[in-house]
């Protein structure tokens, strides 16, 4: 995606997502449409708003213990490094332009840093009082967090089909761990039949797999591997 100020600046950021392992180095490019003797560089913050956390420049930029950053000035990129990231640099980075009082951003790079050999995966199922009504269906929540590609798609196992949840992009908390949920809805004629549910994540290199197990009757979540 690239966005553009008033003057007609593109900015193109790259790349969109990068996992990690704690001590590596996270490189993210900047590139510009027309020449510029500085970018600057942001962090999204839990409350959705910028920090700024570095300034490049064409020439020199000022030291800083964990941001450095290159310049290809003939491809008009500038290159944010980030040294022995750690969990909590995890999050979601920015270049930009502020071009008089129309400042123009890159499109965004998610950094996940990560250290699990195995992801966590677990089931929220809502809570309802033993004598209240349940609603025509139940709503199951998979959570498969601390991963790394190629862990993907998580599966469901409702007892009647194998299919895909709902998934969404993705999130990264305050401590700096990432986790993506998937949503699926069961009758609640099968939710009272004890059904067990089972939601599996597979890892596509090697066919490896976790699942969570969940029912009505247990009332609990299970974790075989």
């Amino acid at each position: 995606m690239l966005t553009a100020s008033r003057e007609g600046i593109l900015i193109q950021q790259s790349p969109a997502q990068i996992f990690l392992a704690s001590g590596e180095t996270a490189q993210i490019d900047c590139k510009l449409s027309t020449r510029r003797q500085y970018i600057y560089w942001y962090k999204e913050l839990q409350n959705g708003s910028l920090h700024g956390i570095y300034q490049s420049y064409e020439f020199s930029a000022a030291p800083h213990e964990k941001y450095s950053s290159t310049v290809n000035i003939s491809a008009n990129t500038f290159t944010l490094i980030i040294s022995n990231v750690q969990r909590n640099d995890s999050g979601v980075y920015y270049c930009g332009l502020a071009v008089y009082v129309h400042p123009n951003f890159g499109n965004g790079t998610r950094l996940i840093v990560t250290d699990a050999s195995e992801p966590s995966l677990s089931i929220l199922v809502p809570s309802n009082p033993e004598d209240a009504e349940l609603p025509p269906v139940i709503p199951l929540l998979c959570l498969l967090s601390d991963f790394t590609p190629p862990w993907s798609a998580v599966l469901w196992d409702t007892g009647e089909q194998v299919s895909e949840g709902q998934m969404d992009t993705g999130a990264i908390d305050g401590n700096g761990d990432f986790s993506v949920w998937s949503l699926m809805t069961i009758p609640s004629e099968t939710w009272n039949q004890k059904t067990n549910c089972i939601c599996t994540a597979k890892e596509s290199s090697t066919g490896r797999s976790i699942n969570a197990t969940v029912s009505k009757e247990t009332g609990r979540v299970s974790y075989p591997i």
